[in-house]
């Protein structure tokens, strides 16, 4: 029998969390504020703020442009996710 992985709500997954927790040090590595982000991303502040705090979810494309926003390279960063869900 294939093994299941047990039912999450996205928002409460680890692995979300840790996405999370990467693009908040992304931000704060580039020394870019909530306000900051979310003007770059098309976002309210707080809209980042509700991110940050795992109360609204981010989709792809807002995050693809946070990784931008930071400068940091898309590839490396999505990278470091993609065997966490095996």
């Amino acid at each position: 029998m294939e093994s299941q992985k047990q039912s999450i709500s996205s928002i409460h997954d680890p692995d979300y969390h840790r996405i999370i927790d990467a693009l908040v040090s992304l931000r704060e590595k580039a020394k870019l504020s909530q306000k900051a982000i979310a003007h770059e991303i098309g976002l309210t502040q707080p809209d980042v703020s509700k991110i940050e705090r795992r109360e609204r979810r981010i989709d792809i494309l807002e995050a693809l442009r946070w990784v931008w926003a930071t400068d940091a390279d898309p590839a490396e960063f999505f990278t470091q996710f993609t065997n966490s869900g095996k």
